[in-house]
């Protein structure tokens, strides 16, 4: 029986669908919002919206068309099948949750996409966004649920003695490309005993350009280049004395900031106004912001930062837990759901959301 043909006298459980796979040893973008144990019925699921007996669809927008089945589709096509899905959430009275990370704007598309982000955007019942600069449709349907911090999930994890003057470029996959713009700052920056390591797997002519700069560099720059495990992701930032994220373009890039400042180490980032608000947030010396490229003369000005006073031992992350962040979640879609149905959805705590 679908949640629609349910008796009104009953006291329904939340059935949440995620787009995407279920959590896994390695960090990802889920264990934000899937807590264990949880009160919620959470399945899972790669492909376009096929049973109806939920109360929430939830998707973060990179995964859009993995719920819509277009993912290497024609905009037409894209179209028909955002038109669709809308039809089916409104049918079936189900609700859609969607996370964004950063929308600058929207850019520029052909005419058939922008009335698929249209037919989405309508469709959509709660945006979530990460932080309060972000963008989003409808700031009516919009709340800020916070990225939380990583601290718990590592405990006991084995660490690495920290290398005096190592900048580290990270990736649980692919590095960006930028990564190849830092061979030359440890010959030409001025902070003392500077070294360079890259861990995480490249492209073909990256890869020769890194292999090459260690062959004619030993001494001041190592690679790792394969796919790095959540465990060698904590050794490997454990012995960096800074990492550098030379990016923010994506929620995988957002997570290993917080990774990175989970496991006490000073991080650099190109400025962004969400960077610059989560600078002031952790405490001077742990955020380092960039207003360009990172260059030679930009990590030596950040060694120069995180070398002189920091306000605390350690980032000011306490208000980030992520026991808060799936409670948070969690009340999203007992409302989302409570909206689009006009019923109460019972609470953890033996509350209803209305």
């Amino acid at each position: 029986m679908s949640p629609a043909n349910r008796p009104t006298d009953a006291r329904p459980s939340l059935v949440v669908l995620e787009t995407g796979r279920p959590p896994a040893p390695v960090l990802r973008y889920v264990d934000q919002v899937v807590g264990s144990p949880t009160a919620v019925e959470f399945r899972f699921s790669r492909g376009v919206l096929a049973t109806f007996d939920v109360d929430v669809v939830h998707v973060a927008d990179p995964e859009l068309d993995l719920l819509l089945g277009t993912r290497g589709a024609s905009a037409a096509r894209r179209l028909l099948a955002a038109v669709a899905l809308a039809r089916n959430l409104r049918r079936h009275r189900i609700a859609l949750v969607r996370t964004l990370y950063s929308r600058a704007g929207e850019p520029r598309v052909g005419r058939a996409r922008r009335w698929a982000n249209r037919v989405l955007d309508r469709a959509t019942t709660t945006f979530v966004a990460l932080d309060h600069s972000t963008r989003t449709p409808d700031a009516a349907r919009t709340i800020v649920i916070a990225h939380p911090h990583f601290r718990d999930r590592y405990v006991g994890y084995p660490r690495a003695e920290m290398v005096p003057g190592r900048i580290l470029c990270v990736a649980a996959g692919d590095l960006p490309d930028e990564a190849g713009h830092l061979l030359a700052i440890p010959r030409v920056a001025r902070t003392e005993n500077l070294s360079l390591r890259l861990a995480g797997t490249v492209s073909r002519p990256l890869e020769q350009n890194v292999r090459s700069a260690v062959a004619r560099h030993a001494a001041m720059i190592s690679a790792r280049l394969e796919r790095v495990s959540d465990g060698a992701q904590v050794q490997e930032i454990a012995s960096a004395e800074l990492v550098v994220v030379p990016r923010i373009d994506t929620m995988s890039d957002l997570q290993l900031v917080f990774l990175v400042l989970s496991l006490d180490r000073p991080v650099l980032v190109p400025r962004t106004e969400a960077m610059s608000h989560l600078a002031a947030e952790v405490g001077a010396g742990w955020l380092q912001v960039s207003e360009g490229p990172i260059t030679a003369r930009v990590v030596d000005d950040a060694f120069a930062a995180i070398r002189g006073a920091r306000e605390s031992d350690r980032p000011a992350l306490a208000d980030r837990g992520l026991a808060t962040t799936h409670a948070a979640y969690e009340a999203a879609f007992r409302t989302a759901a409570a909206s689009v149905r006009g019923r109460s959805y019972a609470s953890p705590n033996g509350g209803v959301d209305q």
